[in-house]
Protein backbone atom coordinates (compact mmCIF):
# COMPACT_ATOMS: atom_id res chain seq x y z
CA UNK A 1 0.00 0.00 0.00
CA UNK A 2 2.83 2.38 0.90
CA UNK A 3 4.51 1.75 -2.47
CA UNK A 4 1.26 2.64 -4.24
CA UNK A 5 1.10 5.97 -2.38
CA UNK A 6 4.73 6.74 -3.22
CA UNK A 7 4.12 5.84 -6.87
CA UNK A 8 1.04 8.09 -6.96
CA UNK A 9 3.06 10.99 -5.51
CA UNK A 10 5.79 10.40 -8.08
CA UNK A 11 3.31 10.22 -10.96
CA UNK A 12 1.56 13.41 -9.85
CA UNK A 13 4.82 15.32 -9.42
CA UNK A 14 6.15 14.21 -12.81
CA UNK A 15 2.82 15.03 -14.48
CA UNK A 16 2.95 18.56 -13.08
CA UNK A 17 6.55 19.03 -14.23
CA UNK A 18 6.14 17.60 -17.74
CA UNK A 19 2.58 18.80 -18.34
CA UNK A 20 3.26 22.31 -17.11
CA UNK A 21 6.41 22.64 -19.19
CA UNK A 22 4.62 21.46 -22.31
CA UNK A 23 1.72 23.86 -21.76
CA UNK A 24 4.05 26.78 -21.05
CA UNK A 25 6.27 26.02 -24.05
CA UNK A 26 3.49 25.35 -26.55
CA UNK A 27 0.74 27.71 -25.45
CA UNK A 28 1.99 30.59 -23.32
CA UNK A 29 5.44 31.27 -24.76
CA UNK A 30 4.42 31.43 -28.46
CA UNK A 31 1.59 33.86 -27.75
CA UNK A 32 3.76 36.19 -25.71
CA UNK A 33 6.71 35.87 -28.12
CA UNK A 34 4.51 36.81 -31.05
CA UNK A 35 3.19 39.84 -29.19
CA UNK A 36 6.73 40.87 -28.20
CA UNK A 37 7.92 40.60 -31.80
CA UNK A 38 5.01 42.59 -33.25
CA UNK A 39 4.84 45.38 -30.67
CA UNK A 40 6.77 48.61 -31.11
CA UNK A 41 5.58 50.44 -27.99
CA UNK A 42 8.43 50.28 -25.46
CA UNK A 43 6.11 50.41 -22.43
CA UNK A 44 4.04 47.56 -23.84
CA UNK A 45 7.18 45.52 -24.55
CA UNK A 46 8.36 45.77 -20.96
CA UNK A 47 4.89 44.79 -19.72
CA UNK A 48 4.72 41.74 -22.00
CA UNK A 49 8.22 40.68 -20.99
CA UNK A 50 7.28 41.00 -17.33
CA UNK A 51 4.12 38.91 -17.88
CA UNK A 52 6.19 36.25 -19.63
CA UNK A 53 8.78 36.11 -16.86
CA UNK A 54 6.09 36.11 -14.17
CA UNK A 55 4.16 33.26 -15.84
CA UNK A 56 7.29 31.10 -16.17
CA UNK A 57 8.27 31.95 -12.61
CA UNK A 58 4.92 30.68 -11.28
CA UNK A 59 5.34 27.43 -13.21
CA UNK A 60 8.96 27.08 -12.04
CA UNK A 61 7.90 27.42 -8.40
CA UNK A 62 5.18 24.80 -8.82
CA UNK A 63 7.65 22.50 -10.60
CA UNK A 64 10.18 23.07 -7.82
CA UNK A 65 7.60 22.08 -5.20
CA UNK A 66 6.80 18.98 -7.26
CA UNK A 67 10.49 18.12 -7.53
CA UNK A 68 10.91 18.49 -3.76
CA UNK A 69 7.94 16.17 -3.26
CA UNK A 70 9.46 13.74 -5.75
CA UNK A 71 12.80 13.88 -3.92
CA UNK A 72 11.10 13.15 -0.60
CA UNK A 73 9.30 10.16 -2.15
CA UNK A 74 12.55 8.83 -3.61
CA UNK A 75 14.44 9.30 -0.34
CA UNK A 76 11.62 7.52 1.52
CA UNK A 77 11.94 4.60 -0.89
CA UNK A 78 15.69 4.40 -0.38
CA UNK A 79 15.64 4.84 3.38
CA UNK A 80 12.84 2.32 3.74
CA UNK A 81 14.78 -0.09 1.53
CA UNK A 82 11.78 -0.29 -0.80
CA UNK A 83 13.89 0.32 -3.89
CA UNK A 84 17.65 0.18 -4.49
CA UNK A 85 17.50 2.70 -7.39
CA UNK A 86 20.07 5.33 -6.42
CA UNK A 87 20.19 6.64 -9.98
CA UNK A 88 16.50 7.59 -9.71
CA UNK A 89 17.30 9.81 -6.73
CA UNK A 90 20.31 11.21 -8.62
CA UNK A 91 18.16 12.23 -11.59
CA UNK A 92 15.63 13.78 -9.22
CA UNK A 93 18.32 15.79 -7.43
CA UNK A 94 19.74 16.93 -10.79
CA UNK A 95 16.25 18.08 -11.82
CA UNK A 96 15.90 19.91 -8.51
CA UNK A 97 19.22 21.70 -9.11
CA UNK A 98 18.14 22.69 -12.64
CA UNK A 99 14.86 24.10 -11.33
CA UNK A 100 16.72 26.13 -8.71
CA UNK A 101 18.98 27.38 -11.52
CA UNK A 102 15.92 28.43 -13.53
CA UNK A 103 14.58 30.41 -10.59
CA UNK A 104 17.93 32.17 -10.17
CA UNK A 105 18.02 33.11 -13.87
CA UNK A 106 14.36 34.21 -13.73
CA UNK A 107 15.22 36.50 -10.82
CA UNK A 108 18.07 38.00 -12.85
CA UNK A 109 15.78 38.50 -15.85
CA UNK A 110 13.14 40.18 -13.72
CA UNK A 111 15.72 42.35 -11.95
CA UNK A 112 17.25 43.45 -15.26
CA UNK A 113 13.79 44.25 -16.61
CA UNK A 114 12.84 46.32 -13.55
CA UNK A 115 16.15 48.21 -13.72
CA UNK A 116 16.35 48.92 -17.46
CA UNK A 117 12.65 48.56 -18.48
CA UNK A 118 12.12 48.48 -22.26
CA UNK A 119 15.86 48.69 -23.00
CA UNK A 120 16.33 45.26 -21.41
CA UNK A 121 13.67 43.51 -23.50
CA UNK A 122 15.83 42.72 -26.51
CA UNK A 123 19.23 43.17 -24.91
CA UNK A 124 22.07 40.70 -25.31
CA UNK A 125 22.02 39.80 -21.61
CA UNK A 126 18.25 39.30 -21.53
CA UNK A 127 18.32 37.07 -24.61
CA UNK A 128 21.20 35.05 -23.13
CA UNK A 129 19.18 34.59 -19.95
CA UNK A 130 16.18 33.39 -21.94
CA UNK A 131 18.36 30.90 -23.84
CA UNK A 132 19.77 29.61 -20.56
CA UNK A 133 16.24 29.13 -19.19
CA UNK A 134 15.27 27.28 -22.38
CA UNK A 135 18.25 24.94 -22.06
CA UNK A 136 17.45 24.24 -18.43
CA UNK A 137 13.81 23.58 -19.36
CA UNK A 138 14.89 21.06 -21.99
CA UNK A 139 17.19 19.37 -19.47
CA UNK A 140 14.37 19.18 -16.92
CA UNK A 141 12.00 17.70 -19.50
CA UNK A 142 14.56 15.06 -20.51
CA UNK A 143 15.19 14.15 -16.87
CA UNK A 144 11.47 13.95 -16.12
CA UNK A 145 10.88 11.76 -19.18
CA UNK A 146 13.73 9.49 -18.10
CA UNK A 147 12.16 9.19 -14.67
CA UNK A 148 8.83 8.30 -16.28
CA UNK A 149 10.18 5.83 -18.84
CA UNK A 150 12.99 4.02 -17.04
CA UNK A 151 12.04 1.49 -14.36
CA UNK A 152 13.06 1.78 -10.77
Amino acid sequence: MFMIVLQAIENLALAVIVGGAVVMATAVRPILSAKLASSSDSGWLATLEEISIHAWNKYNRLALASAVLLTVAEMTRLLGQLSPAYWHLGLTLLMLAALIGKLVVDKQLKQRLSTYAAEAVDSKEQNAGHRQVERLTKLILVLALLLIILPQ
